[in-house]
């Protein structure tokens, strides 16, 4: 499990959301998923395709490929289903 203060969700070089609080996990049963929750986001990004998160860390960033995601109803709690994380 990874967790953090501050992650990103990307399209291209543009930012779509800002996740505060991300945690991200691999299970062996549905791979890897993440949740936080969403402090700022644009929609018109939210709905372009690919979609990135990208998580920073001491010695540069993580970042796994966007495969599905959900804004929960109560419109900041958000969750997604990651491809592995890109190299």
């Amino acid at each position: 499990m990874i967790e953090g203060v501050v992650a990103a969700v990307k399209w291209q070089y543009y930012t779509a959301a800002a996740i505060n609080g991300y945690r991200v996990t691999w299970s062996k049963t549905s791979g890897w998923s993440a949740s936080g929750i969403v402090v700022l986001a644009d929609a018109f990004k939210m709905a372009q395709r690919p979609l990135v998160l990208h998580a920073k860390h001491t010695k540069g960033e993580w970042r796994w490929p966007i495969r599905s995601m959900t804004l929960h109803p109560d419109g900041h709690r958000w969750t997604a289903l990651l491809d592995p994380p890109l190299r």
